[in-house]
């Protein structure tokens, strides 16, 4: 005679498991879609020159576009902003913002500033910037039109390192 079969536990059985790694299948696929319409779409759209609400006294021939340029640069510049620096600058792709290009980050939280900006020599494409801070100190820097970032007047700043 046979001694009756031993029974072992069942394993238990995960219902959800296939249910659950569909799901997240598709929200994986369904962010990655959504990720990359983003990324389409907002590759046509123009960037424009960024433009800030920090106080400035302007002297010269500038348009309203170059001296909120100017306004976003010395408050990202105040506040050490590498980032917000990084984003006004002229280098495509993006370049390094270093210690040199926060030299002036003391001079930018020292009161009002004067921009003073005159037509460069090459034309409608770079206007030279001369900026002198409330201590005293002085900056000679510029702005470039860069069409290929998105448009006719698409104004940065000469700082940073490509």
């Amino acid at each position: 005679m046979k001694p009756p079969p031993v029974r072992t536990p069942a394993k238990p059985t995960i219902h959800w498991g296939r249910r659950a790694v569909a799901a997240a299948c598709i929200a994986v696929a369904g962010g990655g879609f959504v990720w990359f319409e983003h990324r389409s779409w907002t590759a046509f759209l123009p960037v424009v020159t960024p433009s800030c609400s920090w106080p400035l006294h302007v002297h010269g021939d500038a348009t309203a576009e170059q001296a909120g340029l100017a306004r976003c640069y010395l408050q990202a510049l105040a506040g050490g902003d590498t980032t917000g620096l990084n984003a006004l600058a002229a280098n495509d792709p993006p370049g390094r913002i270093t210690k040199a290009d926060l030299t002036h980050a003391a001079d930018a939280r020292a009161g009002l500033a004067t921009a003073t900006f005159t037509p460069g020599q090459a034309g409608t494409t770079h206007v030279l910037l001369t900026i002198t801070y409330a201590n005293g100190a002085r900056e000679d820097t510029g702005m470039i039109n860069v069409p290929a970032m998105g448009g006719s007047s698409v104004w940065r700043m000469s700082i940073g390192t490509g």
